[in-house]
């Protein structure tokens, strides 16, 4: 089955070869210089031609393999990368959210501070304001007194 198929595809092949052959069309292969009269020669030359072109697919092949290899290498290379990228990324953006943390918590306790001295402060104005109008009505009952003497 597998004989019968692959004949099949020389077949295909040899009938290409053959019509590439009698057009002349191909490619870096000269009919003048060693053009064969006999049919066994032209079956050697489109032999040597499937030959040629065997070589060339299997070198295709191979530079298309070794291209892959190239572009897997890279990806991965770039994968590398970005992956440490992440990693860079995400411990700088730890330390941003942990210093902003830590800005706000002393933000919140200087703010703290600061409100307990408004207080202190309001306090102290009160007492001081107390002690002004105690002081204004000794001041009036002095000048009463002296006034009075």
């Amino acid at each position: 089955s597998s004989f019968a198929g692959s004949s099949c595809i020389q077949c295909a092949t040899t009938s290409s070869a053959v019509a590439l052959f009698a057009q002349g069309a191909m490619s870096g292969f000269d009919m003048t210089a060693t053009a064969p009269t006999g049919l066994k020669g032209k079956l050697a030359s489109l032999e040597d031609f499937i030959s040629m072109q065997n070589e060339e697919l299997a070198a295709q092949r191979q530079e298309i393999e070794s291209l892959r290899n190239d572009k897997a290498g890279i990806e991965e290379h770039y994968q590398g990368q970005l992956q440490e990228l992440k990693k860079t990324m995400v411990g700088d953006v730890q330390r941003m959210q942990d210093e902003v943390k830590r800005h706000f918590a002393q933000q919140k306790a200087e703010n703290g501070r600061l409100q307990q001295q408004i207080t202190t402060l309001k306090g102290e104005k009160t007492s001081l304001q107390q002690q002004i109008l105690g002081l204004q009505r000794r001041i009036q009952e002095i000048e009463e007194q002296v006034g009075c003497d």
